[in-house]
């Protein structure tokens, strides 16, 4: 007997690596100046002010879309950097980026794999304009923030919540894997089971533990 009846599955940096695109997200914006080394840095300011900025608008109890914190998180860079780049133009680039985010190498393999056995959904903190569409041809459902207007590690759940009532199951019968801690959290305060996907060997130190430790989607088949 199947252990579950659903397997949910975050989309950044689980089913499809964003750095795949580093070189075609920065070359635009840094132009002559652009080395894979700048890139690497100001992809670092850049996810240090969106957190900054992420915080600040989560204080206010307010929905706010993706591209919100990003083109903020532009200015911030931009100033810091005095350059005169526009932030909504970056985050254009940005947006248009993600959508064309590869798979990672074991990624086909188990979405094929596991679409013969089980529903599959993907969950995702993320804005419509900057996911890719490979979920269509899977015919696979998708549950972004933008469309719920919640995120995976908020108090409403509405996602998960959603997710449940559209399949017509317990949380006990749902697995949830995803890279970050708002996967592993917000799963488990629906009573849904937490993988982690850990690819790059980290170290948890958060309170809330996954029920599940992988390192590569592949992992999934001694637990599915």
């Amino acid at each position: 007997m199947k252990p579950f009846e659903v397997v949910s599955l975050d989309m950044f940096q689980t089913l499809v690596n964003v750095d795949s695109r580093i070189e075609q997200t920065w070359k635009p914006i840094l132009l002559n100046t652009y080395t894979r080394e700048a890139a690497d840095e100001c992809g670092c300011l850049l996810l240090n002010y969106f957190f900054e900025h992420w915080e600040q608008m989560k204080a206010t109890k307010q929905f706010f879309l993706m591209s919100e914190v990003y083109e903020r998180s532009f200015g911030s860079l931009f100033r810091q950097m005095n350059m005169t780049y526009e932030a909504a133009a970056a985050l254009e680039i940005l947006f248009e980026e993600h959508t064309r985010s590869e798979f990672y190498e074991d990624t086909a393999a188990f979405l094929n794999s596991v679409l013969q056995k089980y529903k599959v959904c993907i969950v995702s903190d993320a804005d419509e304009a900057m996911t890719p569409e490979f979920y269509k041809k899977y015919g696979i459902r998708l549950f972004t923030s933008e469309r719920y207007r919640s995120y995976k590690n908020d108090a409403n759940n509405t996602m998960f919540k959603e997710l449940l009532q559209i399949n017509h199951t317990s949380p006990d019968k749902v697995i949830h894997i995803g890279d970050s801690v708002s996967d592993v959290v917000g799963a488990k305060r629906e009573g849904i089971k937490a993988c982690w996907l850990n690819r790059h060997k980290r170290v948890w130190n958060h309170e809330i533990a996954p029920d599940f430790v992988i390192e590569s989607l592949s992992d999934l088949e001694f637990i599915l």
